[in-house]
C-alpha cells in the first residue's frame, strides 16, 4: 500500500470520525425524555458504531504506513552500509512519495559510490607517485601516528612492515624532527638516522588538515662526495705544493750563484729535473682521472690475450724488479682471454706489478696470476712484502690516499694509480679489489669478462 493511499484512508477515516462526532454532539444535545426513545437510540448507536470504526481503519492505517516506512528505512541503512546496494523499487504512480523517496536513496546511493571509485582511483594514483619517488614521504596525524611511508622512507628508516597507524616516535628517534613537526612554519633540517644514513628533512602542514607531511632526501653520498672532494683538493694542493716548492727554490739558488758551481748547480738541476718529471706524473693522472669522470677516455674493447697482456706489461716494470731483486713469476695460460681496451689493461697492468714491485721488501717475490673465474677471467698480483692494514685497504683506491705517505713519495707514487685502475676496470664492466696475502703481503685482483668463444 502506498503513501497516497494511506493518506486517503486516513482523510476518510477523519472525516467519518468527524460526521460521527458531529452526529454524536447534536443528539447529546436533545432532551432526555427524547433519548429512551427508540428511534433517539439508534442514531447515537450508528454514529458510536461509525466513530469505533474510523478509529479501528485509523489505527490499521497508521500500522501499515509504519511498516511501509521500517521496510525502506531497512533498505536505506543496506545502502548505506553497502552502496552497489539499492533500495527496491516501489509499485506506485510517479507522483507517490514513497517512490519518490525510493528513488531519492538511490541516486544518494549512485552519487556515493561514484564518489568513492573516484576516491579509491586517487588514493591508488597518490600510492603510486609516492612508491616512485626517490624522496621519502611520511604523512603523520596530530599525533605523530603514520598516516603513510613509502618505500624510499622504508629503506632510509630500515622497516620492513607497514607501520601505519603507529606512533612515528617508534621508528624514528630524532628530537631535532619532532621539533620541527610542532612548529607551526614549514622548516627544513639535516639529521643522521638510525641506520647511518644523513638524511635532509623538510617537514610542511597538510592541507585542509592537521598533522604533517615529511619529506626525506637520502644525502649520504652527496656528503661523502663533499668530503672527498674537499680532501681532493687539499691534496691536490699538498701533492703539488712539494715540486713547485723545490723547482722554486732551486731555481733561486741558481739565479743566486750556483750555477757557477759545477758540484751544486748539478744537484740542483738534477733536482729541477726530477720534480718536474713529478709535476708532470700528476698532471697526466689528473688528466686521465678528469677524461674518465667526464666520459671522454674512449675505450675499444675487443679480445686480449691474458698472458701477451701480462707480458708486455711486465717488460715495461722489469728494469725496476731487476734494480730490487725482486723476482715476479707468471701464471696465465696461453689460450686465456679477456674482453677489454688493451691499452687500458696495459695501464692496469703496470700500475698493479709496478706497486708490487716498489713496496714488496727487497730480493722479494711478485706473483702474476690469470685463471678462469666462471664468465670472467680474474687477475692476480700478489707480493709477499709489509701488506697493507685492513683500515686502509677499503681506501687504497681513492684518490691521494696513501696507506704510508712517506714511503709512497719516495717510491716516486702520484697517490692517483689505484684510482685510475679502478676507473678503468669499471669502465670495462669489471670489478677490482685488494685481499691480504698469507703468511704475508697483499693481493690485487680484478676480475674482467671474459672474450667470447675463449675456453681454457
Amino acid at each position: 500500500m502506498t503513501v497516497q493511499l494511506h493518506t486517503r484512508l486516513v482523510a476518510i477515516s477523519i472525516a467519518i470520525a468527524l460526521i460521527a462526532g458531529i452526529v454524536c454532539h447534536l443528539m447529546l444535545r436533545v432532551d432526555a425524555a427524547e433519548l429512551v426513545s427508540l428511534a433517539a437510540v439508534a442514531p447515537l448507536a450508528a454514529a458510536t458504531a461509525a466513530f469505533a470504526i474510523a478509529l479501528a481503519v485509523g489505527l490499521i492505517v497508521q500500522a501499515m504506513l509504519r511498516r511501509s516506512l521500517s521496510e525502506l528505512a531497512a533498505a536505506t541503512r543496506n545502502v548505506v552500509r553497502d552502496t552497489a546496494r539499492r533500495v527496491p523499487p516501489v509499485a506506485a504512480p510517479p507522483e507517490d512519495e514513497l517512490r519518490q523517496l525510493a528513488e531519492w536513496v538511490n541516486f544518494l546511493a549512485e552519487d556515493a559510490e561514484g564518489s568513492h571509485r573516484a576516491l579509491a582511483r586517487e588514493r591508488v594514483l597518490l600510492a603510486t607517485v609516492a612508491e616512485g619517488l626517490t624522496q621519502g614521504v611520511i604523512a603523520v596525524d596530530a599525533e605523530h601516528r603514520i598516516e603513510l611511508l613509502n618505500d624510499a622512507a622504508r629503506r632510509m628508516l630500515d622497516v620492513s612492515s607497514s607501520p601505519v597507524g603507529e606512533p612515528l616516535i617508534e621508528f624514528v628517534r630524532v628530537p631535532q624532527l619532532f621539533e620541527l613537526i610542532d612548529n607551526d612554519e614549514a622548516a627544513t633540517t639535516e639529521v643522521q638516522l638510525a641506520t647511518g644514513a644523513r638524511a635532509l628533512i623538510r617537514v610542511a602542514r597538510k592541507f585542509g588538515g592537521e598533522g604533517r607531511v615529511l619529506f626525506l632526501e637520502d644525502v649520504t653520498a652527496m656528503r661523502r662526495l663533499e668530503t672527498v672532494r674537499r680532501d681532493f683538493v687539499a691534496n691536490v694542493s699538498h701533492e703539488l705544493r712539494t715540486p713547485v716548492a723545490v723547482i722554486r727554490a732551486n731555481a733561486e739558488t741558481l739565479l743566486a750563484g750556483a750555477k757557477d758551481d759545477p758540484v751544486m748547480a748539478g744537484k740542483l738541476i738534477e733536482g729541477l729535473h726530477r720534480n718536474a718529471e713529478r709535476l708532470a706524473r700528476i698532471l697526466a693522472d689528473l688528466l686521465d682521472l678528469s677524461r674518465l669522470d667526464a666520459g671522454q677516455y674512449r675505450l675499444e674493447l675487443g679480445t686480449v690475450p691474458a698472458r701477451g697482456a701480462i707480458d708486455q706489461a711486465l717488460s715495461a716494470v722489469e728494469t725496476a724488479a731487476v734494480r730490487r731483486g725482486v723476482t715476479v713469476e707468471i701464471a696465465a695460460p696461453a689460450e686465456l682471454a679477456v674482453a677489454a681496451d688493451p691499452k687500458a689493461l696495459d695501464q692496469i697492468l703496470v700500475n698493479l706489478i709496478d706497486n708490487a714491485i716498489k713496496y714488496t721488501r727487497p730480493e722479494g717475490h711478485v706473483w702474476v696470476e690469470a685463471r678462469r673465474d666462471g664468465a670472467a677471467v680474474r687477475i692476480e698480483v700478489r707480493d709477499d712484502g709489509p701488506g697493507i692494514a685492513a683500515k686502509h685497504r677499503e681506501r687504497v683506491f681513492e684518490r691521494f690516499y696513501r696507506a704510508d705517505p712517506s714511503r709512497s713519495r719516495e717510491a716516486g707514487g702520484t697517490g692517483l694509480g689505484l684510482s685510475i685502475v679502478k676507473h678503468l676496470v669499471e669502465s670495462m664492466d669489471g670489478q677490482v679489489g685488494v685481499e691480504p696475502n698469507a703468511p704475508a703481503g697483499c693481493i690485487f685482483w680484478l676480475r674482467l669478462p671474459r672474450a667470447a668463444g675463449k675456453e681454457t
